[in-house]
């Protein structure tokens, strides 16, 4: 049996990091996803929100972005010595509390996937926007944003896990 190797969070947070500040001096652009998920959506839905400003031009670097995501850990998957495995499993924590039927995980998930998706809208940015790219330029709304994110998410898991458990 091989040996898995994984990488400490912390490495992956300099390489984000990283990534970010060589993305702005390379492109002049902002690290970002909500935008490239408006810019999928435009191709989609005859809103008229999705096809003003920023997803007027909805082939750009955003919707590529956002499409590589899933690719790269396909690929990461694929170049695994571990043998790829679908699921809609988040850990054995996260399955005490999540339902069982495969249908209804799906459904969840993916409501829960619609409803990040209009709060990053609502919120002017997504949470990699705001956290990694507008903490580090100390934008204020970012820092507010960012703060609002940690403490709903801590809020939301200990009433998981302390109430629903």
């Amino acid at each position: 049996m091989t040996e898995v190797i994984v990488w400490d969070g912390w490495i992956g947070g300099i390489a984000i990091g990283l990534y970010a500040i060589f993305q702005v001096w390379l492109t002049g652009k902002l690290l970002g996803v909500s935008t490239g998920y408006g810019n999928l959506c435009s191709f989609t839905s005859r809103l008229p929100f999705f096809h003003r400003d920023s997803y007027s031009q909805p082939n750009n670097w955003r919707l590529w972005f956002l499409i590589g995501i899933p690719l790269g850990g396909l690929m990461a998957s694929f170049t695994s010595p571990e043998s790829l495995n679908l699921s809609f499993s988040l850990g054995d924590m996260y399955n005490t509390v999540i339902p069982k039927p495969i249908w209804l995980r799906g459904l969840l998930l993916t409501l829960g996937g619609v409803l990040i998706g209009y709060g990053s809208r609502l919120a002017g940015g997504c949470t990699s926007g705001h956290t990694i790219t507008g903490v580090s330029l100390l934008n204020w709304p970012s820092l507010v944003a960012s703060a609002g994110f940690f403490i709903g998410g801590t809020v939301t898991v200990q009433v998981m896990f302390n109430l629903l458990v």
